[in-house]
């Protein structure tokens, strides 16, 4: 180290860099002894500041290959390299990560898990998680079973896929081997902590090591990458590993702002998700049993399942972890029993019925509709309690896996990308319902009304599309027994199909245009009709005229009369021209024309000269 007088600061000399880049490292171990000598030479109130100075000359100073010297130390082979190199990190404060890199884009430690395995060693376990991950987001999302943490996987290269993980940190035992035993199946007990379930073949590609194999298909959900069930610096930690996302469903609907408008993006969602879910039902025999948006997460562009802790086969008792706000109606009567008596409630009906009938009987038919709507409400309940006193298995029922768990969830999600806000009120953390009023309006639910569906793709010109929208909210969002009962019917609905959807209304298209000509042929033949009866009409008139001209030559024959004449009924009150009876009677009036003038000739008081004959 030497000082520059015009600066006064610290600088590295060339000899240093020329001999630390061209030998095994040795020379490295006397920068490292100058380094701490010049600390040790230090008064006590001048160490951090010292501290600080070396530190920006350690990361700012490179040599003539642009690398800095923490990157050469990490190159070397030797334990003096080495030593070097851990004393710039743990007492300078050096990054081994993202403080610098090197003309290639590598960082310190990148260099170092290329090397020996003392420094592979050492670069794994310098600020990581368990050996290996480097914590870039520490509790990304917390919830009462588990913390998520996203990290950098420092044993895996920048090309890797596997790289950016996702570390689920499990705070309760039997949700950790659910997960893992619903994730793996029997394979679980062919790997053990921290074996990796996957890795690259020659084409980068992720597959599948053979130590254990994901049960689902990672088309549908996040791959378990390793798991750790295993004490580290103290604590034990039981965590599974994934692929980091890019966003969850949640910060989709939160940030970018395709909630209630972006119709392609919503109806790919929509379909992912339902292939998804089929994927699980149709091809595994269980369900997520805990679908909302915080568990669907974006991976290159693909929504994908997350969070197995609630799965179960379908068939089997669901378990305790719920996220309310998405617990369809029959599960939620039965994990949110009613507090009224089985006595109260019937008190309450009675006086409902009477309230209704004395309504319906003075005509205030309004009041008697809503005396109807608090009758059903309470006959529902009634049933609930009757259920529950007489500890029926249909309770046992209601709280057993069916895939219409799921389709009610896929539902509730679905109305908040349809419309841009919840269907029930929840809390921000948990995704449980808000108040008692909440739990009640779930408790007791029926069909989606009218209003809830009006807020439905407000901006969408389609509106077929958001015809169809609605009804698939509609058949998800009902009763269990209206409810559509598997993924595949969810997934032959018009709205998750649109060129089925729009085949459906280029057919309605041809069928109208279908419609408009047959209108059309039938007003043609109506004319048509018209016509042939006014040609005929025209004939007979034509037959009637040469029947008169023939008479009146009859009667003209052998006089010197004109042969131009009118032919006019003798009746000036017959204004019907075309009415051929009145023209051909049995009197018509004959008024002649001068051929020369084609004047007609009048008397004395201006009126048409002319002779009354009876037709022969």
């Amino acid at each position: 180290l030497a000082i520059n007088e015009e600066t006064g600061m610290l600088y590295i000399k060339e000899s240093v860099w020329e001999a630390a880049a061209t030998t095994d490292g040795l020379v490295l171990g006397l920068v490292h002894k100058v380094i701490r000598d010049h600390l040790h030479a230090c008064k006590e109130d001048d160490l951090q500041s010292t501290k600080d100075e070396l530190k920006t000359l350690l990361i700012t100073s490179r040599n003539s290959d642009e690398s800095p010297l923490l990157h050469l130390a990490a190159a070397r082979t030797s334990a003096k390299a080495l030593a070097l190199a851990q004393y710039l990190v743990k007492e300078i404060g050096v990054d081994l990560d993202n403080a610098v890199t090197d003309k290639e884009g590598r960082t310190a430690r990148d260099i170092a898990m290329a090397g020996n395995s003392e420094t592979r060693n050492w670069a794994k376990s310098v600020g990581t998680k368990l050996g290996r991950y480097r914590i870039e987001e520490e509790g990304r999302y917390s919830s009462g079973s588990c913390t998520v943490d996203f990290a950098t996987d420092v044993t895996k290269s920048k090309s890797d896929p596997a790289r950016n993980v996702a570390i689920k940190i499990m705070h309760n035992r039997e949700k950790f081997d659910r997960e893992l035993k619903q994730r793996l199946e029997g394979s679980h007990r062919n790997t053990s902590s921290g074996i990796d379930l996957y890795m690259k073949d020659d084409s980068g590609a992720m597959i599948e090591n053979g130590k254990g194999s994901n049960r689902f298909d990672v088309d549908h959900v996040v791959p378990l990458l390793r798991y750790h069930s295993e004490d580290f610096e103290g604590k034990y930690y039981q965590c599974l590993i994934m692929l980091k996302g890019e966003r969850s469903m949640d910060e989709i609907i939160r940030y970018e702002g395709t909630a209630g408008k972006d119709v392609n993006k919503i109806t790919g969602f929509a379909v992912d998700l339902a292939k998804a879910l089929n994927h699980l039902h149709s091809d595994h025999n269980l369900i997520h049993a805990d679908v909302k948006p915080r568990n669907v997460v974006r991976i290159r562009g693909d929504n994908k399942l997350i969070d197995f802790d609630a799965s179960v086969n379908i068939g089997e008792p669901l378990t305790k972890k719920i996220s309310s706000g998405y617990l369809p109606p029959e599960v939620a009567a039965v994990r949110f029993p009613l507090k009224e008596s089985l006595d109260d409630l019937m008190r309450r009906k009675q006086e409902l019925e009477r309230e209704f009938q004395e309504s319906a009987r003075s005509g205030n038919f309004d009041v008697a509709r809503i005396s109807m709507t608090q009758l059903g409400v309470v006959e529902e309940k009634i049933k609930i309690k009757q259920v529950e006193s007489a500890g029926s298995n249909s309770v046992k029922e209601e709280s057993v896996a069916c895939a219409q768990v799921d389709i009610w969830a896929y539902g509730v999600l679905m109305f908040e990308l349809l419309t841009d806000r919840p269907l029930f009120k929840c809390d921000k953390i948990f995704d449980n319902l808000l108040n008692d009023e909440e739990t009640r309006r779930l408790v007791n639910w029926k069909d989606i009304t009218d209003e809830d569906l009006s807020d439905v793709l407000k901006e969408c010109p389609d509106q077929g599309l958001t015809e169809s929208a609605k009804d698939l909210l509609r058949k998800c969002l009902c009763t269990k027994q209206s409810r559509l009962k598997t993924f595949n019917q969810v997934l032959q609905q018009p709205f998750l199909n649109r060129e089925e959807l729009q085949s459906q209304k280029f057919n309605e298209g041809l069928e109208n245009i279908d419609t408009k000509l047959d209108q059309a042929n039938e007003k043609l033949d109506q004319a048509n009709k018209k016509l042939d009866q006014t040609h005929k009409m025209l004939s007979e008139m034509q037959t009637e005229l040469a029947h008169v001209s023939r008479g009146v030559n009859n009667i003209l024959k052998g006089c010197h009369a004109p042969k131009l004449m009118y032919i006019i009924p003798e009746d000036p009150s017959v204004m019907d021209w075309i009415n051929l009876n009145a023209l051909v009677g049995e009197k018509v009036k004959v008024i002649f024309i001068c051929p020369v003038t084609l004047y007609i000739p009048r008397d004395g008081n201006n009126k048409p000269m002319g002779y009354s004959m009876e037709m022969p």
